[in-house]
This record gives structure tokens, sequence and C-alpha cells, in this order.
């Protein structure tokens, strides 16, 4: 549960996983830090714990590696959840879309060089107007297949191909597009160690600056895991984003809890308790969909 929860975060959910695992409060917590050096309030880590603030100044930083040290986590697995530091001041928005992509996955160390790899597409993006994900949870209680129709916008004449990642855990491959509508698979680079891919989308018609066209695609994966959430990262503001996630019967879950986390403010809200319906499927929706992360948590005990 320590790792998954490192792996996918957000830093709240992690820190509060990890400290629920090891069975400390926000009290001892601070007892802790304060014995090696770090001054932190348990209502500043409870703030922590439930996104309503992040750490970001620099004695903070410090003390989120101590607080590794306490927990008994690796080196840097809480920090590189938190990404970049916030920007300050006016003016500091980016809109470069590479910015804004690098952003939206916490600014891996990996990412750059294979976005130099797409350079047209990234420097030629599309606008997401609208999309729709299907995520499958099998009776084993491992993810299968994503469905996923976006609607896009063209920015720039000429437009003619666009970028989707993905991520799975370390070591485990990424789901893979194995069907297509409107679009087909271009070129794919892949880090296994990362368990995470960027594949070039083919669309079937060059787009004019204004153009809309609806895509979809199928994403399976290769080698199935058991996994207890899925979030969809969104780089940039979507009018409607409506997730559709559908249990097998031998694998309904007894709770879920919907979150969303939104960049670069690193604030993690939303955490409400939703139910599977008559057919196994919880629904989540957001008009206007902010960037950052939009999730459900599920478990079965």
């Amino acid at each position: 549960m320590i790792e998954s929860a490192l792996h996918t975060g957000p830093f709240c959910h992690a820190f509060a996983v990890a400290a629920h695992e090891r069975g400390l409060s926000l009290r001892q917590l601070q007892y802790r830090l304060r014995a090696q050096g770090a001054s932190v309030s348990a209502m500043t880590l409870s703030h922590w714990q439930s996104g309503r603030s992040k750490p970001e100044r620099e004695e903070s930083l410090q003390a989120v590696g101590i607080l590794e040290q306490v927990l008994a986590l690796p080196p840097g697995s809480l920090l590189r959840l938190l990404g970049s530091r916030r920007p300050r001041g006016r003016g500091v928005r980016s809109v470069k879309p590479g910015d804004r992509l690098q952003r939206a996955w916490g600014h891996p160390a990996f990412l750059p060089p294979l976005l130099a790899e797409f350079r047209d597409s990234v420097g030629n993006p599309v606008r997401k107007i609208g999309l729709h994900e299907t995520f499958q949870v099998a009776s084993d209680r491992c993810a299968r297949r994503i469905a996923v129709r976006e609607l896009i916008e063209a920015r720039q004449d000429r437009t003619r191909t666009m970028l989707i990642a993905a991520r799975s855990v370390p070591g485990v491959p990424p789901p893979q597009v194995s069907a297509s509508t409107r679009c087909r698979p271009g070129a794919v680079l892949t880090l296994p160690d990362e368990g995470f891919s960027i594949t070039e989308l083919v669309l079937d018609k060059t787009l004019s600056r204004g153009e809309r066209l609806l895509i979809g695609y199928e994403q399976e994966y290769p080698r199935p895991v058991v996994t207890v959430h899925h979030h969809r990262r969104i780089a940039e503001r979507v009018d409607a984003y409506h997730g559709r996630f559908v249990f097998s019967r031998d694998a309904e879950p007894v709770g879920c809890r919907t979150w969303r986390t939104r960049t670069p403010e690193g604030w993690t809200t939303g955490w409400t308790d939703v139910r599977p319906d008559a057919g196994r499927t919880v629904r989540v929706s957001r008009r206007n969909a902010a960037p950052g992360i939009h999730g459900l948590h599920w478990s079965w005990e």
C-alpha cells in the first residue's frame, strides 16, 4: 500500500498512508521532527495530510526530508511527489505545451528527453474540449482496459498528431493502445523501469486551426496488476471530464473516494465518499476540469 501511494501520489495521500501504516499520530510525528531539529506544528502536518496546503518553503522541504526518515521511507520518495516549487508573483503562468505536460506529471526527470523526441507534436498541440473514459476492473481485481473518447480542437493549421501519456507502476508495462477510432498509434516510446510511455496518435485527417474532431482509443494492460485507484492527469483545463469506473461482480469494492489535486498549487480537495450503483459502476464528472489530477480510490476491506 505504501509503495503504491508513493508511486502515484499525490503527496498528501502518500503521507497519510505512510503515517497510518507506521501507526504514528500527528502529535508523535511533530515530536519526532522536533527531536531532529525540524519545527512543524501538528496543524501544519494535518494540512499537509488533508491537502489543504503543501510544503514549499525551504525549511518545510527540509522537514519533509526528515519526515521520510521518521516514516522509514526511501530518501526523496515524498519530496518527489511535490514536483517543482510553486511559481510566485505576477505573470508566472506557463504557456508552453511541453511545460504544461511536465507539470501535469510532476516534473519527472525522465520526461524532457522523451518530449524532445516528439518536438513537432509538442509544439503543435491540440486543445481537449471533452474527455470521457471508462476504466474496467476485472474479477481478479486487476485493471484490464481503458476506453477513452476525446473531443479535440486544433490550435494551428495542418495539425495531424497529438500525444498521450500512460503510466502503471515501476517495472510493469504501461497500457498500450490496442484499438482506435479516427486516429491510429504512431511512434511509441516506453520506459519499462518507470512504467511510463508516450504514444503519438496520428489523426485520420489534417485539421485546420479551430477545427474539431472526436476520436477514440482503447488501452490494454500487457501485464495486469491489482489496483486500488485510477487517476486522470489533466494538463490544461477541459470543458467536461467524465470518468466511468466499472467493477466486475467479483471485484465490487466496499468503499470509494473521489479526489482532485490542482496544479501548480498542489492542493488536494474534493474527497467525497461514493458507492457503486446497481451496475457496479462509479461515475465521476467535472465541469471545467482544472489542470491537475482527478482520481478515484477504492478498497475491498
